[in-house]
């Protein structure tokens, strides 16, 4: 063999080691560029995971909370026109209440609860007020029911009020004590 075919077998022998070295370099690499591809894209993932949670749990509780201060100003408005409602109601209460005192049912309801207070206090002594609206039916009430009247300092609108002193007994048939207990208890 000559030199040159000598030299061309070692260039060839050469460049084939090489080239397979190179090969295996960059196979070696690219499996290496792999890995921490693999790595990276895995770490990426697990931080928009992360994120996405955290982001939609901010969300959750931000419409959670939204929600919460729409409900309190939807019970607010309830509220507020549920206290119109029943302010108007018992406005038409007390006017039906007044058409109802200047009829023969009042006075004749006025004689009842007279002797129903009578009745309870038997020989005790009792002390029976009416409304001072109802000055003008004192003398005709003292005449149907027997008993002595006095006209109330305080207006309660209607009704009666009776003391028994010796038992410290109060009864109060007043239409002021009514209204304000159905007022109290009222629900819309």
């Amino acid at each position: 063999m000559t030199l040159d075919e000598k030299l061309e077998q070692f260039y060839n022998a050469a460049m084939e080691s090489a080239t397979s070295q190179n090969i295996q370099i960059i196979d070696e690499y690219k499996k290496s560029l792999q890995i921490i591809f693999d790595e990276h894209k895995k770490e990426a993932l697990r931080k928009a995971e992360i994120t996405y949670r955290v982001e939609s749990e901010k969300l959750i509780r931000e419409k959670n909370r939204d929600l919460s201060a729409e409900a309190v100003h939807i019970k607010r408005k309830l509220s507020e026109q549920s206290a119109e409602y029943t302010d108007k109601l018992f406005e038409e209460v007390s006017a039906k209440l007044q058409e109802y005192m200047t009829t023969s049912n009042y006075f004749d309801l006025l004689c009842s609860q007279i002797k129903s207070a009578k009745d309870f206090a038997r020989d005790e002594d009792i002390t029976i007020y009416i409304n001072p609206t109802d000055t003008n039916l004192k003398a005709s009430l003292e005449a149907n029911t027997g008993a002595v009247l006095t006209v109330s300092d305080r207006d309660f609108i209607g009704g009666t009020r009776a003391v028994i002193q010796d038992k410290n007994i109060l009864i109060d048939s007043s239409f002021l004590t009514r209204l304000a207990e159905a007022k109290s208890t009222f629900t819309l």
